[in-house]
């Protein structure tokens, strides 16, 4: 079971699906364990507004599919041009294939994503992640990354043990040399 892991922001995209899923997978059965049948009759309800950027600034606030918003100022250092989810809606048990392409404005070194899971109103992973290694133990890519085009294309296998309810993601990645934003992006998704 893994969740793919950001591609300097791309991979973000695919971290947010990939890589993060065993520490998400992890907390998730601790949560379901403990809570054992109280979220069956809670609606719960996502906490963001698709609307909203969710922090008052002047971002893109691009949507690029019905689950993933690039919520990235103008001048950060990836340019999402799509993610594709196919199925679009995912589904537990069901693998999920991401085809993402973005534009890296500048060189990177190295970098770091910080990831926060929530599923309604408790965290099940707020964690940090060396871009680098998610690339190169996920998508058998390697820093540094140059200027230009970058395209991921991922198969991720969604648990079957997802409680129903709304789970929100916010990524945001930085170039580690100047911490120059790479960009961030919101997901919600409802199983």
């Amino acid at each position: 079971m893994k969740f793919a892991a950001p591609c300097v922001l791309l991979a973000l995209v695919s971290l947010l699906l990939t890589s993060t899923a065993l520490s998400v997978g992890e907390r998730m059965r601790v949560v379901v364990q403990e809570a054992s049948g109280i979220f069956a009759n809670i609606d719960l309800i996502s906490s963001t507004n698709r609307n909203l950027r969710g922090d008052g600034g002047e971002g893109k606030n691009k949507t690029l599919n019905n689950i993933i918003r690039d919520v990235s100022e103008e001048d950060d250092l990836i340019d999402i041009k799509y993610v594709d989810l196919d199925p679009e809606q995912p589904k537990r048990s069901t693998p999920v294939h991401i085809n993402a392409l973005a534009y890296v404005k500048d060189h990177i070194d190295s970098a770091t994503a910080n990831v926060k899971v929530k599923y309604g109103f408790i965290t099940l992973l707020n964690r940090n992640y060396d871009l680098c290694e998610e690339l190169k133990s996920n998508l058998n890519k390697t820093c540094p990354v140059d200027e230009g085009p970058i395209e991921v294309s991922v198969d991720v296998d969604v648990p079957g043990f997802i409680p129903p309810g709304w789970f929100h993601l916010e990524a945001t990645a930085w170039r580690d040399s100047d911490e120059k934003h790479l960009g961030r992006i919101l997901a919600d998704v409802k199983f």
